[in-house]
């Protein structure tokens, strides 16, 4: 017998396959890591850059990938390259949507480009930190 849980339960889970809502991400961060990694380990100011060319902006990747990033989503995309820190530590630590031009053509070599977003756009398709989309 399962012991109550106030929240949710393995049988609230059980047959549920996962949506994937977090595959692009995870390819994009995989090339990140890949192709920035070591710069970015190397140096906190790039981490710096990363962190402005994620936020405000809508990356294009090969076979129609997208992705955006709000900002304390990118912080957790800079700590994990640098493996170091958090969200918080990167959050905010430069000009939103300024792309280095040192990671757009890195990026650039692999497929990917890049569309600055208005910072109010009201639709950035960016998964929530906190939630998953369901089909």
């Amino acid at each position: 017998m399962e012991a109550a849980f106030p929240f949710f339960s393995r049988t609230d889970f059980q047959g549920q396959p996962s949506s994937r809502a977090y595959r692009p991400y995870k390819a994009f961060e995989a090339v990140l890591d890949r192709l920035l990694g070591e710069q970015v380990r190397a140096d906190g100011a790039c981490g710096v850059d990363l962190w402005c060319a994620l936020t405000n902006t809508r990356w294009f990747g090969p076979d129609g990938v997208e992705v955006s990033y709000g900002f304390r989503r990118a912080g957790h995309a800079v700590a994990w390259v640098r493996e170091e820190g958090d969200d918080l530590t990167w959050y905010c630590s430069g000009e939103p949507g300024q792309v280095a031009q040192w990671i757009e053509e890195v990026l650039a070599g692999a497929g990917w480009s890049w569309r600055r977003l208005e910072p109010d756009a009201a639709d950035t398709r960016e998964v929530p930190d906190d939630s998953q989309r369901l089909p």
